[in-house]
């Protein structure tokens, strides 16, 4: 125990000096006092710890590394390393398991809703093979849900004997739908879970999604849409230049896709992303006329819908590469509405997620495993809440739930990606938190729900080059 806290201690020194023999003794003595660090050595597969500072009273927050076989099939095969971050308030507390869908900023201490109106610690966990949680060997060959699955359940597994209080699990958008298919596999691993604007796409392009697009808001904001991404396209040649220099000034180049066809992939979404990012109060104004200058035209393409930050070589290669790779073989992916754009399209059929992959798909899509998932959870899924934005194209296949088994869906009116509890109505969003509270086991006051649930820090990925950080699937 001595050695390992010491290990621990050194850790959390971070960068500089190391200290010498006799400060490092003095410190694994003085270590041997923390019933924090004491208590983390006790979980089995934690192989790295270190501590930096916490801006929210009474925690503090740590960065860990904890070991997981490639592949959980073969549970002595070869491993790697996840990454987590931590906050931690108190071994008692409930905690708030956060399934990240990409990678996990530890930069900065990043507390989601849940976490915060429950006062409970936090375990944000990397996904498989983003960030630096990736496995060796060939490229992608264990990204799959059950494999991520088994990453959380063996998580929960080591950790839970130390923390003591109940767990609510949860996430947003991939990070949501990761929670959900974790439930799947193991329905009992937590005492509830939160999913957040979590679509259930069926096949790698999804013709629901256009049927969405084709009835979202009203039909003169729709027309003024198709307008736009009209112009988009007709102006192409003096457009996809400025594009280009527009984000040059992040370092990013379009070598992968190619800057005609990913300009054009990002006309043919725009209208996706409006709705998607866009509050309508804000953004409709804003929307250029198809005679509004071409400098107007690309500073709302690219500062407003953030479209070419979807196809740029860094999202590929970095960012989104192994997203776009599980929405190609599992995931699934939207079909987007070309037919009012098809006498103006170049690559007609192309904007696919297998056309936006590091590596080549070789293996076809899962069909009808997300049915299936989306079916025993709406028939079994016990202790869920699903939070939907009404505007959001990611909320054209929400999962629901039963009252019978204490799981339900809410939809925020004129909501987009970025909803939580605190944006719904009065009567829901009390129900919602009744529930969650129950889940956790802390007493609810509604006379005090105001407070009981302040608004956190989005529980968002490490920050992508660009106006808007990327709001994830897309």
């Amino acid at each position: 125990m001595l050695s390992l806290l010491l290990a621990f201690g050194v850790a959390a020194c971070g960068a500089g000096d190391a200290p010498s023999p006799d400060e490092a003794v003095a410190s694994a003595q003085s270590a041997v006092t923390d019933e924090v660090l004491e208590g983390l050595a006790s979980i089995p597969g934690l192989t790295g710890v270190s501590e930096k500072p916490s801006n929210i009273p009474g925690t503090r927050f740590f960065v860990l590394q904890f070991e997981q076989p490639i592949d959980h099939d073969a549970p002595n095969g070869p491993r790697f390393t996840q990454k987590i971050a931590l906050l931690h308030r108190s071994f008692g507390a409930p905690t708030s398991l956060l399934t990240g869908g990409y990678a996990v900023n530890t930069k900065k201490v990043i507390e989601n809703e849940a976490t915060a109106m429950l006062q409970a610690n936090q375990l944000y966990v990397e996904h498989r093979y983003y960030g630096d949680s990736v496995p060796s060997g060939p490229q992608y060959e264990h990204l799959d849900i059950e494999q991520s699955a088994g990453d959380h359940h063996r998580i929960v597994q080591a950790f839970r004997p130390v923390y003591t209080g109940r767990w609510i699990s949860g996430g947003t958008s991939k990070g949501g739908m990761t929670s959900i298919y974790h439930r799947y596999y193991y329905p009992d691993d937590v005492d509830g879970t939160i999913a957040y604007v979590s679509p259930s796409t069926y096949s790698a392009s999804d013709p629901r999604y256009v049927k969405f697009i084709r009835n979202v808001g009203n039909a003169a904001l729709r027309a003024k849409l198709i307008a736009y991404q009209r112009e988009l396209l007709i102006r192409r040649e003096q457009l996809v230049p400025m594009m280009e220099a527009k984000v040059a000034q992040w370092g990013l180049t379009f070598d992968v896709v190619g800057a005609d066809r990913a300009f054009e992939f990002g006309a043919l979404e725009a209208s996706f992303f409006f709705w998607q990012l866009c509050p309508v109060t804000m953004c409709e104004p804003l929307l250029p006329a198809p005679d509004a200058s071409d400098e107007e035209l690309v500073d709302f393409y690219v500062n407003w819908i953030g479209a070419p930050f979807n196809y740029d070589d860094e999202t590929i290669n970095v960012h989104y590469g192994p997203y776009f790779y599980q929405s190609a073989t599992q995931l699934g992916h939207p079909r987007f509405d070309e037919a009012p754009l098809m006498d103006l399209l170049r690559y007609p059929g192309q904007d696919i997620a297998a056309n936006l992959t590091p590596v080549p798909v070789t293996i076809p899509f899962s069909h009808g495993l997300m049915a299936k998932i989306e079916a025993k959870t709406r028939a079994h899924g016990e202790r869920m809440l699903f939070i939907y934005g009404e505007n959001d194209p990611w909320s054209t296949n929400k999962f629901e739930g039963k009252a019978k088994n204490d799981a339900f869906q809410f939809v925020v009116p004129g909501g987009a990606h970025n909803v939580r509890i605190a944006d719904l109505p009065e009567e829901d969003r009390l129900h919602a938190l009744s529930r969650i509270f129950a889940w956790a086991d802390v007493p609810f006051d509604p006379a005090l729900a105001r407070t009981a649930a302040p608004l956190a820090p989005e529980a968002y990925e490490d920050e992508a080059p660009g106006p808007f950080s990327r709001l994830p699937p897309r």
